[in-house]
């Protein structure tokens, strides 16, 4: 027998199988007089309620999946009869690719007497690929396949979230220029190469997993593994037809959905279990949204219900990883479960708007974590109350953005967690604040959103990440030198990527609270100035940079290959590493706040910071004098359209008319 405490024991199961059957069980046990309708990993049949629960406190609720993708399924090429005597590219680079490649490469030409080619010196290699909009990288790996009469492509290795894009990119560009491919990726990362593929119109992607983690072996046995293990996996998998079993697994069961169907009816409890269930919620309690709700939310907006809000210049613009057309009416959908008022929908149309955007999105996937938040600027900011003060993220006024966007990335965008999101120790929730803009200007200085080109009045959304949070540096000196020396000490501390062994200048967001703010700005008469400061003073010792390349590196296993002065000289030399073309060495006077540590007065460092990716923005109110230094992904920004009758719209909330909140210069 079927009981509430079973279904609750059931739910917390996370076998997808499991979760497919609980979902039909949940729905026959619900649903009250609904048509049938389908959709990916459930489906609601017409039966009778459950005699175990009241008829009332009844939802009948919206789906807040877009259906489909923007990209079409291609028609893959068919798997070779054979290996014998075919030409095999392997490609990529990651994670100890040069070790494994290099067995399966002596194995293809021992036993099949292939003709192999690999990666950097002959072939090249895409990278990620977006079918809708193919970059000249990818194009050119194309044409090199053809000019070579490639048969076949071997790519790897996958091992982190963003490499693992990336390599599955070799091969979704091999599979639409009529090539077989397979792709070599740890076993973790299966699943984000097949919905990688799938989400950018290649059905099935064929996969060779690697048991266990590639940083973890020796290259001895990383050799044996690539023998014994991927070895066989690739050649079954490029010899062997792709079959519709394989399909339906990967594809699993979609199905075509109107935007406005309602796709289950029951209590608010059953509510909360259904989108559990099917992957629709974030764990977290949601408002169920009713069709009544979402018209009444659009009102709020320049949109209609149908209108696709992720275009630009007249096309659709893909937001990954799912690739869908996404509809005003599935991000009132969305904004009404995450606990959003109405008159929050501009902001959640623009963050939406942000998705689409690269610079948001690259990183969002990685291993490392990367926490997505929201800047509110311009009136809009200051009308609705976004907080800037202190303790300003667990304000009333600001949490239900941060969830709308938790929601957001995993129905809209289609990031899941294990899947295609690959934090080792998972997420935590993002987070939405808004900037001090009248103490920007008290102190010459202009707002973010002015920095970034929008005019003082104009309201704006930005959407970035960062990899840290909390333990900010506390200024204990009104001293505007001291204090700009203990930003940039701050900065050298705070890399990418905990000790910083990728890119030293990655992007920054700089949180000042007012008093902080007070005090540099005696140095710095505009946010331009501070940054050049910075540039000249937040230098890293070289060394540091050297050890963490060398020791900490993701999987290339630098050590084994060269000592680590020669990798010192090289890095000084100009030499590029990863998700960098070179490091800006120099040798300037050493860091103040390394004099007495090291016995001389000059030393190698290298440039940490960028103009053109670093943010500051004063926020957290005034009750202490403090910095908190953001490294992350880059930003994007959008500006909110509010429709023309906003004014009486949000009176009916309680609101001023948005003039008032106007600042000025």
């Amino acid at each position: 027998m079927i009981t509430s405490s079973n279904i609750e024991r059931m739910i917390s199961l996370k076998h997808s199988v499991l979760k497919k059957s609980l979902s039909i069980m949940i729905a026959a046990m619900c649903i009250f007089n609904t048509s049938a309708v389908s959709i990916r990993n459930y489906t609601v049949n017409a039966v009778e309620a459950s005699n175990a629960e009241p008829i009332k406190n009844e939802y009948q609720i919206l789906s807040p999946v877009p259906s489909g993708s923007s990209i079409s399924p291609i028609e893959q090429p068919s798997r070779l009869s054979t290996l014998n005597g075919k030409r095999i590219a392997l490609v990529g680079g990651s994670f100890s690719a040069s070790v494994t490649h290099q067995v399966i490469s002596d194995m293809l030409i021992e036993e099949f007497g292939c003709t192999t080619f690999y990666m950097t010196e002959e072939i090249g290699k895409s990278g990620t690929f977006n079918p809708n909009s193919i970059s000249d990288k990818s194009k050119e790996f194309q044409q090199k396949l053809k000019e070579y009469k490639i048969d076949a492509v071997i790519s790897g290795n996958c091992g982190c979230g963003i490499c693992t894009v990336k390599e599955t990119g070799n091969g979704l560009a091999a599979e639409y220029a009529g090539i077989p491919a397979v792709v070599v990726g740890a076993e973790a990362f299966v699943p984000q190469i097949e919905s990688t593929g799938y989400n950018r119109g290649v059905p099935v992607v064929r996969t060779a997993a690697y048991l266990g983690a590639f940083a973890n072996d020796t290259t001895e046995e990383q050799q044996r593994k690539a023998r014994e293990i991927l070895y066989p996996q690739i050649v079954t998998a490029l010899t062997t037809q792709i079959t519709q079993v394989e399909k339906d697994r990967i594809a699993g069961d979609i199905a075509s959905v109107s935007y406005d169907d309602i796709v289950f009816t029951g209590s608010h409890e059953r509510v909360q279990q259904f989108y559990e269930v099917n992957e629709m919620s974030d764990g977290l309690t949601v408002v169920p949204p009713t069709r009544e709700m979402v018209e009444y939310y659009l009102q709020y907006t320049t949109y209609t219900a149908t209108d696709i809000v992720n275009m630009r210049n007249g096309e659709v613009q893909d937001v990954p990883p799912a690739n869908r057309e996404i509809l005003a009416y599935q991000v009132a959908v969305n904004a009404i479960m995450a606990g959003c008022p109405p008159e929050y929908m501009p902001i959640c149309i623009a963050i939406t708007r942000c998705f689409a955007n690269g610079n948001f999105y690259k990183s969002l996937a990685s291993t490392h974590g990367w926490t997505p938040y929201v800047l509110v600027n311009g009136p809009i900011a200051r009308q609705l109350g976004i907080s800037y003060e202190n303790g300003m993220i667990n304000e009333e006024a600001n949490k239900p953005l941060g969830r709308f966007v938790s929601l957001a990335m995993l129905n809209l965008a289609g990031y899941k967690i294990k899947e295609n999101r690959m934090g080792t120790f998972g997420y935590m929730l993002p987070i939405a604040f808004a900037e001090d803009e009248q103490a920007c200007l008290d102190f010459g200085w202009n707002p973010y959103h002015v920095e970034k080109g929008y005019d003082l009045n104009t309201s704006v959304v930005t959407c970035g990440s960062t990899l840290t949070w909390g333990n900010p540096i506390e200024i204990g000196t009104t001293d505007s030198e001291k204090a700009i020396q203990l930003l940039a000490w701050d900065v050298t501390e705070k890399q990418q990527n905990g000790l910083g062994n990728t890119n030293p200048r990655e992007a920054r967001m700089i949180w000042l609270t007012k008093d902080a703010a007070a005090t540099i700005s005696k140095s710095c008469g505009s946010k331009t100035e501070l940054k050049e400061t910075l540039i000249d003073t937040a230098r890293r010792p070289l060394w540091m940079r050297t050890y963490a390349h060398y020791w900490a590196n993701t999987g290339s296993k630098i050590h084994m290959n060269t000592t680590f002065d020669q990798h010192y000289n090289d890095i000084k030399k100009g030499m590029s590493t990863e998700n960098v073309d070179r490091d800006y060495v120099s040798q300037t006077p050493v860091p103040e706040w390394l004099r007495g540590v090291v016995p001389f007065d000059t030393l190698d460092t290298t440039q940490t910071i960028e103009a053109n990716n670093t943010g500051f923005v004063i926020t957290g109110g005034d009750i202490s004098s403090q910095a908190q230094i953001m490294p992350g992904g880059d930003t994007c920004s959008f500006n909110v359209n509010l429709p023309k009758n906003w004014d009486s719209l949000v009176a009916n909330e309680g609101y001023k008319p948005i003039a008032n909140y106007n600042l000025t210069e």
